[in-house]
């Protein structure tokens, strides 16, 4: 009898849910996400508990235009909390100190073409202002994201933009040590001056200025990332640096990689949530921030076309990688249930 008892104890326990999991069993991403943060609309039916001191509660239903009924029910499809994040970031970290001791042991590093060793000096050592910035727009995204389980992809993201842009200063550092005469002393005017990084500067700032969370989140995983920060870091940076004597660039750029292949399938799976429900209108806002967002991507990156023809040997022309890059982007879109826009004239 007693054993029927507790039987029955632990079946009620197990039973008792406060949020519907995605499968048939919760994980333990959903455990430690889901309803980290209450809000009227699940469990603070005394209303919030921490309003602000002008009495705007902690979410607003106005920090964005898109709609849904329920933003509890988004699930992340890399399931992403804090231990697992924190574990991936240190093998990736690993990863760049291995290949930095490693080329200093070898001495690899003087292998470096010297036109290449300016390249790094000036235009990847001026990305970091790139990074920072989009860190800084996802730090407002992710403070007015409507639900703990949409925000958390955000807060992550945020952290990984802002190892990035540490990573290259560290960089930077370890080549002034390691390679006479190095100084990326011109990386601040080539941000602020240099016409291959006004249009992304351009597009960072616009980012900054802009107050609708959604909007923020499509900008740069649905439109920046795969059409400006893939062709910079992977299209340009990874394919070109081996060709002049450089092994460790590509270790750096393919944690940004794995890092920005995570976040778009976040913002992609926001968007198929966001999508069936299709009484909230979302398509149309969406594809009207597309129709924005992407001509000034499109800008960004034909300014980058310059650094393709400067070195010596050239593994890929920049037309190739933009084609490839808005074909791949273009198809995204449309699996999402979206119209592409036009990203370029020649494109309509």
């Amino acid at each position: 009898m007693a054993n029927t008892a507790g039987a029955s104890r632990r079946a009620a326990a197990v039973d008792f849910r406060y949020f519907k999991p995605a499968g048939r069993r919760p994980t333990q991403y959903e455990e430690v996400t889901l309803h980290t943060q209450w809000s009227p609309r699940n469990f603070a039916t005394q209303g919030w508990f921490s309003p602000g001191s002008n009495g705007r509660p902690m979410w607003s239903e106005d920090s964005t235009v898109l709609r849904s009924s329920d933003w509890w029910a988004y699930r992340d499809p890399g399931q992403v909390w804090f231990r697992p994040y924190v574990e991936l970031q240190a093998k990736q970290e690993e990863a760049i100190e291995l290949a930095v001791d490693g080329a200093r042991r070898s001495g690899l590093f003087a292998e470096f073409s010297p036109l290449w060793r300016g390249v790094l000096a000036r235009h990847y050592a001026a990305y970091r202002y790139v990074e920072y910035g989009l860190f800084l727009s996802l730090c407002y995204a992710q403070r007015e994201a409507l639900s703990d389980v949409v925000a958390t992809p955000l807060v992550f993201e945020g952290l990984d933009k802002d190892r990035h842009a540490q990573a290259i200063a560290l960089y930077c550092m370890d080549l002034e040590e390691n390679l006479p005469g190095f100084t990326d002393a011109a990386a601040e005017s080539a941000w602020l001056t240099d016409p291959i990084f006004q249009p992304a500067r351009e597009y960072v700032e616009r980012l900054l200025a802009c107050r609708d969370w959604g909007e923020i989140d499509i900008a740069v995983n649905l439109v920046f990332e795969p059409l400006v920060g893939a062709l910079f870091t992977r299209e340009f940076l990874a394919r070109f640096a081996a060709h002049h004597g450089d092994s460790v660039t590509p270790v750096i750029v393919e944690t940004v990689e794995v890092d920005r292949r995570r976040n778009t399938a976040a913002a992609a799976e926001l968007v198929r949530h966001l999508m069936r429900e299709a009484a909230a209108g979302n398509g149309p806002a969406i594809e009207g921030w597309l129709a924005v967002w992407a001509p000034r991507a499109a800008r960004a990156a034909r300014a980058f076309a310059p650094l393709f023809g400067m070195t010596e040997r050239k593994p890929l022309e920049f037309d190739a990688a933009w084609r490839r890059l808005k074909e791949a982007w273009a198809a995204q879109i449309v699996e999402l249930g979206l119209r592409a826009p036009a990203v370029e004239e020649g494109d309509r």
